[in-house]
């Protein structure tokens, strides 16, 4: 934890980010329009529905509570259409998947239930468009895009996730200068608004941090 600590004082004095920079691929950034690195407190906006989470030690920490039968999820009040959205994350100790997605604003489409997500789990990552709850057997999870990696526990990523129209494409790289995998995928219902930001936590745990969105130009 002090090591941490140490690491981040010294990443900010420095004038270094904490991230690694990564550019859109199919659209450009415009206006900043939201970004939250969390130094002992959540945002403004912030929602918490299942699990815990809290901010420690200068980055949020998630973790899934057994008793709620349900990943650890929380949503962030941004609305937005087409954006760039980029963050660092990380599993720690026994974390089994991380999300990070979207809902249909309300009356925008004929669906129950999310839009979709990027999902990372210690053996891989993946695009998945959700589930119609409302007709499951016609509509259900679909895995638009998918790679295998090792994510291992305790080691950051930079993941940079572009929204245009139908449209999205997700790349994620380590901070570490290893290699940045790319993921694209399109879908007829991806072109809707979205209220919030969408997280979500399987296991203990999940941390997350320096959180930055773009409109796109």
């Amino acid at each position: 934890m002090f090591k941490r600590m140490l690491i981040r004082i010294f990443l900010i004095l420095g004038g270094v980010s904490s991230g690694i920079a990564l550019e859109p691929i199919m659209s450009n950034k415009a206006e900043l329009v939201f970004e939250h690195s969390f130094a002992n407190k959540l945002s403004k906006g912030w929602r918490a529905q299942f699990g815990e989470w809290k901010a420690v030690d200068g980055v949020l920490r998630a973790r899934q509570i057994p008793a709620d039968n349900h990943a650890a999820a929380a949503r962030q009040i941004l609305e937005m259409k087409d954006g760039v959205f980029q963050m660092r994350f990380r599993l720690v100790e026994k974390g089994g998947a991380f999300h990070f997605g979207f809902d249909p604003k309300r009356g925008s489409l004929k669906k129950k239930g999310h839009l979709f997500s990027v999902i990372v789990t210690p053996k891989l990552a993946k695009i998945t468009k959700h589930i119609d709850k409302a007709k499951p057997n016609a509509d259900p999870n679909e895995d638009l895009a998918k790679v295998a990696h090792q994510f291992e526990a305790e080691k950051w990523h930079t993941l940079l996730l572009e929204k245009v129209g139908t449209k999205v494409a997700a790349q994620i790289k380590l901070d570490d200068g290893g290699k940045t995998l790319v993921m694209k995928a399109s879908h007829p219902t991806f072109h809707v608004p979205t209220p919030t930001l969408v997280f979500r936590c399987v296991g203990d745990g999940v941390e997350i941090d320096d959180i930055n969105v773009w409109q796109t130009k």
